[in-house]
């Protein structure tokens, strides 16, 4: 996102809306890039904000699809510029950490971005 100013949409107005789940509401993904129809999704968290149950329910749905690529980055943007601490792969059942630092954070994206890159662009027929 390039405005630091913007509003979180206010997803309250689920709550209640399906009868037989209602918790059942929208939820935010940070992060999201696609390349040759793999996608990589990241949910930044501050340090020690927790990731809500609802989220990372989705996330883990998400991490278990083989197209996506799903990850969770303790760190944030401010007037300091962006700060990453750690970043952790999400898989279905696990986390494993993937890099330390902003700089092993741009690695592990352009190495997504190269290996999907070399895939096939799928057919929009």
């Amino acid at each position: 996102m390039r405005n630091p100013e913007a509003q979180h949409i206010d997803f309250s107005f689920m709550e209640g809306l399906i009868e037989s789940n209602k918790k059942w509401l929208g939820c935010n993904i940070d992060m999201c890039c696609e390349r040759h129809g793999q996608f990589l999704f990241a949910e930044w968290k501050r340090p020690k904000e927790e990731l809500p149950t609802g989220q990372r329910i989705l996330l883990r749905a998400l991490a278990s699809n083989p197209n996506c690529f799903v990850f969770i980055v303790n760190g944030y943007s401010g007037q300091e510029g962006t700060i990453v601490n750690t970043v952790y792969r999400l898989y279905d059942k696990r986390e494993v950490k993937v890099a330390q630092g902003l700089e092993e954070w741009k690695t592990v994206i352009i190495n997504f971005y190269n290996w999907a890159d070399k895939l096939p662009f799928p057919n929009k027929s």
